[in-house]
């Protein structure tokens, strides 16, 4: 870990220099005949405390993003409004950061390096948290079962947006079929084009989306797991480190820069030939929570002053909350004709 103090760490470079981490328990406990990549599957299925469901904006407005994670059913691929059909051009700023935490202090998260965020790429779809970025996004038809609505091109926007972070290129590779596995993505990157990821597998936990019927609105809530896959000291062996968060989108359909004073509602805009009202500007707001992995929760809830034993309550509770929050805005602009 870097000796700048913690303060001006989570300024502007608020992605951290590489760190090792230590290898989760799935893959230390793995049996001899299961594969690496076996052990990474087992580890993305961590089960929590369960949760009743609750409104995608009401935790964004009181900013509570329980943690969630993969129990019951397998999750399904997003399905996207009409109108986001096609690709788009995106600009995207980084706009704020808090420590939202009640169960630990500012200094405590801000001195864990396994804290989401605090490396790059520990956030495959923001790769360094503090930066800003110009992108492609594309969202299309999907196919068989699937013809009849619209999903994100996942392969095609996780390529841009970490080549446009990390450096030109730095995708040798994006793994995502979504009639296969909807839940699963694998990332590689080319040869030192980053210090801390080799390979990144992506899991999805949950899913959840909702529309606001005032403004057409759209959420979407997805959680991850990501198992990110460095370079290590020891031979034959990579440094892995686990991340937990949740992301949560809002698309905004705008009016168009030439006409600022139409209506804006979707029921006033022309319909294009796929069926879709025609959108050319869509703001975006992406509110990031992280959590702790369990063995850091124990770590900070030991009993202050006492012996150092942990309190299993409390680090029960500090693992399911959000220990930090990033926001970023985006403003979403379409590349080429409306489908």
């Amino acid at each position: 870990m870097s000796d700048v103090p913690p303060r001006q760490r989570r300024a502007r470079g608020i992605a951290m220099r590489t760190i090792a981490s230590a290898t989760p328990a799935a893959s230390r406990a793995s049996a001899p005949t299961r594969t690496r990549r076996d052990a990474l599957f087992a580890a993305a299925f961590v089960v929590g405390a369960p949760r009743a469901r609750a409104s995608v904006e009401t935790d964004l407005r009181e900013k509570t993003f329980p943690k969630t994670v993969f129990t019951a059913s397998r999750p399904e691929a997003t399905r996207y409004p009409g109108w986001l059909e096609g690709e788009w051009r995106v600009r995207s700023e980084f706009a704020g950061y808090e420590f939202p935490s009640a169960s630990a202090s500012e200094e405590t998260i801000a001195r864990e390096p396994s804290t989401p965020g605090f490396q790059k790429m520990s956030l495959a779809f923001l790769p360094d948290v503090g930066a800003n970025a110009t992108f492609r996004a594309r969202f299309s038809r999907g196919r068989g079962k699937r013809a009849k609505g619209v999903y994100e091109d996942r392969a095609f926007n996780l390529s841009e947006i970490i080549d446009a972070y990390v450096g030109a290129d730095a995708v040798e590779e994006v793994e995502y079929d979504a009639e296969r596995d909807a839940n699963r993505t694998t990332i590689r990157l080319r040869r030192g084009a980053s210090n801390n990821a080799e390979r990144v597998e992506l899991f999805t936990n949950n899913r959840a989306t909702e529309t606001r019927a005032s403004d057409g609105t759209f959420f979407v809530r997805e959680d991850f797991r990501q198992v990110t896959l460095g370079y290590s000291a020891k031979y034959g062996v990579a440094r892995t480190a686990p991340t937990d968060y949740a992301h949560v989108w809002t698309y905004t359909p705008l009016p168009d820069a030439e006409t600022p004073n139409e209506d804006a509602s979707l029921a006033a805009r022309r319909v294009g030939a796929a069926g879709a009202p025609v959108v050319n500007r869509v703001r975006v707001t992406l509110s990031t929570a992280g959590y702790l992995q369990p063995n850091d929760a124990l770590k900070y809830t030991t009993d202050p002053g006492g012996a150092p034993v942990p309190r299993v309550g409390a680090a029960s509770a500090l693992a399911l909350e959000p220990v930090v929050l990033y926001s970023h805005v985006m403003l979403l602009e379409r590349v080429g004709c409306v489908p």
